[in-house]
């Protein structure tokens, strides 16, 4: 009894000793600063200064062994003031000249119009745990690549920041407009030699966590932000934001128009008086180019700039922006009616937006296509967390059609023996056709609760109703109806026996998007029930002759 008593003591000091290191951060940001400047010349200059202390491994092998900057060399110059690690003892290990690499990024790989980017990945060398990594960079800009300042940073990292600053810097006689997303810190605002600098300072940020649940890409970011759990600083000289839209209409030609009345003819050869199926094979099209054709390269690092229509069609690949200007240019070529759709995160005052707030451009057409992959309905299903306007900067509802709508499905399912399991002699288990509708959400009840607020990609409504239909001598086992009914929503199976099996409904209805960390549990219960498998399969027996 003592040698045990013993063992459970040895045990406990050893999972005190784990588990405050399991809670413990991989990594921490002393400081973390990011300064944006409008130079009186029309420059701009965007600084980062941070100074990142590592404590576990993973941190110095994976995830901050290397920092990753692009930028355009042909518009803007990299310069590096300082980069080196201060080693736990306290020497000082310069990065070598060869620790700096450079490299094409992936999004432009395969885009030869967009091989002039260029990424910069410093390898930061001399690291060890407890070792503070310290790098100073700026990306200056010409007089004229960019229109004007426009800013918007995220504020919270993978690790906890000490101290974050940021500040914009801008001619002293230049408005600017501004705002902090999810938190309430001022700025504090000096003027010297002519330049009026406006300054925020975080203390204490908590990290994101890792496993929030988001879409990839920018959608991802209007759900961090929507939710409340990023803060976002959103910046601009422009006076308005249809002012900002505006200059990036002027973007939006069509190019050698004798290239896209060709692409047209070729397209519709046959179905001119038709519009729905002229819309059908302009959307087959451009569903390849959306799925094959996609160069990565963002609005912004594009510096917000265009390749015409024309071009895009001859060189088989285009941006997210212009394949866009392609689709729309398209549809209004062969008479169909098409706009573009401006989807942006959303301030508080729209004064305060600027192009760098753009996350999504969508191809607005008032005509479905049928038999393609739709593209918006992420956008669509997060439209009342967006501001979503033409390129004229009018207010746009998105079409109907993209948005999340009631989903019913009914189907057959014959059994048989390859699809009947027997566990046992004269007993067997139907599974029931994969709900993939709710799949989507998945991963937003991954966990019994939440430490942030989550914003679902959509709502959903779906019943899906399921005949069926089993061997002859087979009989389903009774089963018992279930219902679960909350403020979240609800789930509900229903079994009815048939003569020919059962007849299986199940519906699962989420009606609110915004979920806090109070409320998540009534989430978590509806998509609990729905994923049992249990309640997708039937257990059927032999009946006596």
């Amino acid at each position: 009894m003592k040698t045990l008593s013993i063992y459970i003591g040895i045990i406990g000091m050893l999972l005190l000793a784990v588990l405050p290191a399991r809670a413990a951060s991989e990594a921490e940001f002393r400081k973390l600063s990011k300064a944006y400047t409008l130079r009186a010349d029309g420059s701009q200059e965007m600084r980062v200064q941070k100074e990142l202390t590592l404590f576990t491994h993973a941190a110095m092998n994976g995830l901050y062994g290397e920092t990753f900057i692009v930028y355009n060399p042909d518009f803007q110059k990299l310069e590096i003031h300082a980069s080196y690690t201060r080693q736990k003892d306290g020497t000082v290990v310069q990065t070598p000249a060869n620790a700096f690499v450079e490299v094409l990024p992936a999004a432009a790989a395969n885009a030869p119009a967009y091989n002039q980017l260029k990424e910069m990945v410093v390898v930061h060398t001399g690291l060890e745990l407890g070792a503070t990594i310290v790098l100073d960079y700026s990306i200056v800009s010409k007089a004229g690549y960019l229109p004007e300042l426009d800013v918007c940073c995220p504020v919270k990292e993978l690790s906890p920041i000490k101290e974050f600053t940021f500040r914009l810097n801008v001619p002293a006689g230049k408005s600017v407009h501004y705002e902090l997303l999810n938190a309430s810190a001022q700025p504090s605002i000096a003027q010297r030699d002519g330049m009026k600098s406006f300054t925020w300072t975080l203390k204490e940020v908590k990290p994101r966590p890792y496993a929030y649940p988001s879409t990839r890409g920018n959608m991802g970011q209007v759900q961090a932000v929507a939710s409340g759990m990023m803060p976002v600083f959103v910046a601009s000289t422009w006076s308005r934001y249809d002012e900002a839209l505006k200059s990036l209409k002027a973007q939006f030609q069509p190019g050698n128009r004798s290239v896209i009345e060709a692409k047209v003819a070729e397209l519709t050869r046959g179905i001119q008086d038709n519009p729905q199926a002229v819309r059908n094979a302009i959307a087959h099209y451009m569903t390849e180019l959306y799925q094959l054709g996609r160069c990565g390269v963002s609005l912004q690092d594009a510096g917000y700039r265009l390749r015409p229509a024309s071009e895009v069609i001859r060189s088989a690949y285009g941006t997210q922006a212009e394949l866009v200007n392609l689709d729309v240019t398209l549809q209004q070529t062969a008479g169909l009616e098409a706009e573009v759709a401006v989807c942006a995160l959303r301030p508080s005052k729209a004064e305060n937006q600027g192009l760098s707030t753009i996350v999504s451009l969508v191809a607005q057409s008032k005509l479905m296509p049928e038999k393609v992959t739709l593209t918006g309905t992420e956008e669509a299903s997060l439209q009342p967390f967006l501001t979503v306007s033409s390129l004229d900067g009018k207010p746009l509802t998105m079409e109907a059609y993209l948005g999340a709508k009631e989903m019913q499905q009914t189907d057959t399912l014959r059994v048989d023996e390859k699809k009947l399991q027997q566990p046992a002699e004269g007993w067997g288990i139907v599974t029931l056709n994969d709900p993939t509708p709710a799949r989507t959400l998945y991963a937003y009840a991954a966990n019994t609760t939440i430490p942030e607020n989550i914003l679902l990609p959509r709502t959903m409504n779906c019943t899906l109703e399921t005949i069926v239909c089993l061997p002859e001598g087979m009989k389903a086992t009774p089963r018992t109806n279930k219902e679960i009914s909350n403020a979240c929503g609800k789930v509900v199976f229903s079994y009815q026996p048939t003569k020919e099996g059962m007849k299986v409904t199940r519906s699962l209805r989420i009606s609110r998007q915004l979920q806090t960390p109070s409320s998540y549990k009534e989430l978590y219960a509806l998509l609990a029930e729905w994923r049992d498998t249990n309640n997708h399969t039937l257990v059927v027996k032999k009946v006596a002759e």
